[in-house]
This record gives structure tokens, C-alpha cells and sequence, in this order.
């Protein structure tokens, strides 16, 4: 007679594995960037593959021994329950797989909904993605390039002097703009390239000398919110979003942001004054979840509870562009006309809760806007602590903002790094929500629109600098993790 004993599989286990499995590559989520969780989860792979490769030669072992045993007459003596259990040791799996760690790295309030949402809206993109209208005739092409950096496919842009525009018309590539920006004090040319020239070195032997640390590609960059989708549960009722927000201060001020677009109709935003300028082209998609979102944070009124800025007019630049369900898309051009329509704006203030790779265009703009005397507050990013700085936060004068939880805890996927200026809450926080609807968003994009208000109100109470205002916002910041200024909290909580 054969006896068979069923192993107990640990649900934990089972649970953890499935909800990994189960993420469709397709399926985005915002602001996250995939390498930090990828790093948490191949840690615990590998170590999960060691156990079962063991685990795998003690049952071969024990197969071979229960055969002879067979063989033998002495069925019943090799398959000693005990024994058994003892080779399979489930504990052993259990801790390779460190279901809190586990649990941790896909956490609810980070990852809403499996079956819609993985961890990187760029995972997802072909290598090659063309945008269309509505109409769908391609307009440009978003594609991938060097460093996983993503741009318009083949074309670049160059700061031009007088008369260096001549000098250009004589080499091989197709012009395809030129625009004077009066107000950041740039005069940009858009030009696109043949295949075998679609790099910086190439472009470098290619065009004059004076040229060649003012040209970069016509980079595209990305919002920084894990999911500003709806995700099933996460949406909240107006009733329980009170207490979510209280007013910063009453000025009456103006303040600039550059994102998606705004469903300007949403309740939330119903006595609230936003003027809004798209910078698409006519007919693209063109998505409103993120820029609700962060206008929530400004001006949004949530049941009875008053805006942040109550007495706030809201200016957003629309430069956003939808890639998937998830994923959105600004090109560096864009930002740039975007940056320019705001210097001819009475602001003192922009929120940029975006971020992309270092480009010598938006360095140069970025540049020309704090130093006519405006500031510009920035998300971290969202890559991780152990990732790169992300621009243009990263930049010098740029007011950097990280993301902290209700507990002061900083935001697991928050990139680190001397540049980091502030941080404010910004994991689970209620806030607009596309469709009309209310619901919790989480990333270094909720907390940038926090600590702009700070500095729109520290500016409107006592004019002066940006090194002024971080000075000033310092000394009331709430200091935390290493005393004084330090790569994860910045110089502490703005609350």
C-alpha cells in the first residue's frame, strides 16, 4: 500500500508569490520608477531559487532513498512524517522568501491594485511608440535612447546666438523650428537628424565648435506620482476626505505649475481660480489625472475643509501627453514654452512635479527662471534611495522636495542625495481626483505642491531670494533623521 502525505503550504507564501506573478508587464503605475522594487524583489528571487534548488536535491535525495526503501519492503520507514516535513522544512522557505519583506515591497498603500498597476509606467513602452492624434496621423515619436532615457525620436535642440542659424542651413539635418522664448532670454532651434548621425558624438564632430555645449536631445519626462489612475478602494467619499487639508496661509497670491492638464470642472475646485494653457499640439490626448491631482493640493476644497491656498489664482501650463492608460509624456520643448508662459505671469513661485535626465536645455532655462528672481520647487523623483539625482530637481537654486508619510516616515521609493531641500507629506494623501471623484495619491509629486505653498507664502509675507526662503523655511522646519541637513529629509518637514 502507498501512503502520500500532503504538504501544508504556507498561505503567506503562496500569497506573496501570486501577487508577484499575477502583475501583467503591461499594467502602470505612476511615478514609481521599477529599479528599487526590481532590486527588493531579485534579492529575495534569488535567494528564494537557493532554497528551492536545496530544496529540490533533498526531495531527489529523498526519492531515491523512498525507491530503495521500495525496493527494500521498508516503504513505511522511509516516509517518516517527520522526516519528511524535516527535509521540506517550510520555516527555511519562509524566511528566504521574508514575507514581510515581501509584504513591505508591494505595500497596499503603495500598490493599489495588482491586477492594473505594475511598479514603472516606462517598463511597459516599446522601444518605439508613436503619438497620434485623434485623427491618427503620427505627430512625433516618443523612443527610447541612451541610459533608458526616453525622447522625441531623432530630434534635438540647440541655444542659438545671431547669426549661427546660417551655419546650420548648410549641414545635413532638417530644420524644423526656430522660437524666441523673450521671457527666459533663449532663441531655440528644433531640428531633426538621419539615423546615422542620432547621437551626441556624432553631432559633435558635426557641428561647430561653439555649438557643442549648447545642443542636447529633445528629452521627454515623466510625472512623479505612483498611480494617479482611479484604483478600485482607493477612491474616498467627501465625508471621509474631511480633515485631509488645512489652509497654509490666506494671501492673496499667484503660483505657477507646469503638468497635466486639470478637470477644471471638478467639484473640488468649484470657487477656485485656475487659468490653464495647453502647449500640445491640436487633437493629442491629452490627460488630466496627475495636474488635478497637484491642483487639489493647492487649491482643491474637500467638503467643508478650505484650500491650502484659499486666496491663490493657479496657473498650470499643460505639457503632458498620454502614452498608455498610465504613463504621460512632456517633451523638453514643451516644458520649455511652458516655462516661458509663466515668466510673463505675475509669479513667484513654480511647481514642476516632474522629472527626466539632465539636459543642458533645461538646466539653461531652469537657470534663466531663478535668476529672474522666480523659484522653482521640484519633485525628487521617485526612483529610489540608491538611484541617481533626477533634474530638475537636482539642479542648483531648484527647491527640492521629498516625500514623508503620516508618521514622518520618508517615502520608500524617494530618491536621495545632498540636493534634497524639504520634505512634506505626501504618501496616502487625499486629494482631486480625475472623474470628479476624491481619492489618495502618493509620491514626491503630492509632497512638491506642499512645500511650493510654503514658499509661495514665506515669499508673499517677506520678499526675497530663493536662498533666502530655504533659509527662512529651515529655521521652522521640523527636523528629522540626522540632525541638520541630511540627503534623505533635507533640512526637515515643512507641516
Amino acid at each position: 500500500m502507498k501512503y502520500h502525505r500532503q504538504k501544508k503550504r504556507n498561505p503567506l507564501i503562496v500569497g506573496g508569490l501570486g501577487l508577484l506573478l499575477c502583475l501583467p508587464p503591461a499594467a502602470q503605475a505612476q511615478v514609481l520608477d521599477s529599479g528599487s522594487i526590481l532590486n527588493q524583489v531579485e534579492s529575495v528571487t534569488s535567494e528564494a531559487e537557493r532554497v528551492t534548488q536545496d530544496l529540490e536535491s533533498s526531495a531527489a535525495d529523498a526519492v531515491r532513498e523512498t525507491q530503495d526503501a521500495v525496493d527494500t519492503g521498508e516503504l513505511t520507514d522511509a516516509v517518516n512524517a517527520g522526516e519528511l516535513i524535516d527535509t521540506v522544512n517550510v520555516d527555511e522557505l519562509t524566511d528566504a522568501l521574508n514575507v514581510d519583506e515581501l509584504t513591505d515591497a508591494v505595500n497596499a498603500g503603495e500598490l493599489i491594485n495588482a491586477g492594473e498597476s505594475t511598479l514603472d509606467p516606462l517598463t511597459g513602452l516599446p522601444e518605439r511608440l508613436p503619438i497620434v492624434n485623434a485623427g491618427g496621423a503620427t505627430v512625433f515619436v516618443d523612443v527610447e535612447v541612451e541610459n533608458g532615457w526616453r525622447a522625441v525620436e531623432r530630434q534635438w535642440l540647440v541655444m542659438l546666438k545671431p547669426g549661427e542659424l546660417a551655419v546650420l542651413r548648410q549641414l545635413d539635418i532638417e530644420i524644423l523650428e526656430q522660437t524666441d522664448f523673450g521671457g527666459l532670454g533663449l532663441s531655440l532651434l528644433r531640428f531633426r537628424v538621419p539615423k546615422e548621425i542620432d547621437s551626441r558624438d556624432a553631432l559633435r564632430r558635426l557641428l561647430p565648435a561653439a555649438l557643442v555645449d549648447r545642443f542636447d536631445r529633445n528629452h521627454i519626462y515623466n510625472p512623479q506620482i505612483y498611480n494617479p489612475q482611479k484604483a478600485d478602494g482607493e477612491t474616498v467619499s467627501q465625508e471621509a476626505a474631511q480633515g485631509a487639508s488645512s489652509s497654509i496661509c490666506g494671501q492673496s497670491l499667484n503660483i505657477g505649475m507646469v503638468d497635466t492638464a486639470i478637470q477644471l470642472d471638478h467639484p473640488a475646485f468649484a470657487h477656485s481660480r485656475i487659468r490653464e494653457k495647453s502647449f500640445l499640439e491640436q487633437d493629442i490626448d491629452q490627460p488630466d489625472a496627475h495636474g488635478t491631482a497637484v491642483a487639489g493640493l493647492f487649491v482643491g476644497a474637500i467638503e467643508q475643509m478650505p484650500p491650502r491656498l484659499p486666496g491663490a489664482t493657479l496657473y498650470n501650463a499643460s505639457v503632458f501627453y498620454s502614452r498608455n492608460q498610465y504613463a504621460q509624456g512632456a517633451t523638453m520643448m514643451h516644458l520649455v514654452e511652458a516655462l516661458n508662459w509663466l515668466m510673463s505671469k505675475d509669479i513667484k513661485v513654480i511647481n514642476m512635479s516632474l522629472s527626466g535626465p539632465d539636459n543642458r536645455i533645461l538646466a539653461a532655462a531652469v537657470d534663466q527662471v531663478i535668476g529672474r528672481g522666480k523659484a522653482i520647487v521640484a519633485a525628487a523623483g521617485n526612483a529610489g534611495p540608491a538611484a541617481p539625482p533626477l533634474y530638475p530637481a537636482a539642479y542648483p537654486g531648484v527647491i527640492s522636495a521629498t516625500a514623508v508619510d503620516s508618521e514622518q516616515r520618508i517615502y520608500r521609493w524617494a530618491n536621495r542625495g545632498g540636493h534634497v531641500d524639504f520634505a512634506a507629506v505626501g504618501v496616502s494623501v487625499v486629494t482631486a481626483r480625475s472623474g470628479s471623484e476624491f481619492g489618495r495619491e502618493s509620491g514626491t509629486s503630492m509632497a512638491a505642491p506642499i512645500v511650493s505653498a510654503f514658499v509661495a507664502c514665506e515669499l508673499a509675507d517677506n520678499p526675497g531670494g530663493a536662498d533666502e526662503v530655504i533659509d527662512r523655511l529651515a529655521n521652522r522646519a521640523l527636523d528629522l533623521g540626522d540632525p541638520g541637513r541630511d540627503p534623505v529629509f533635507g533640512y526637515g518637514l515643512l507641516q
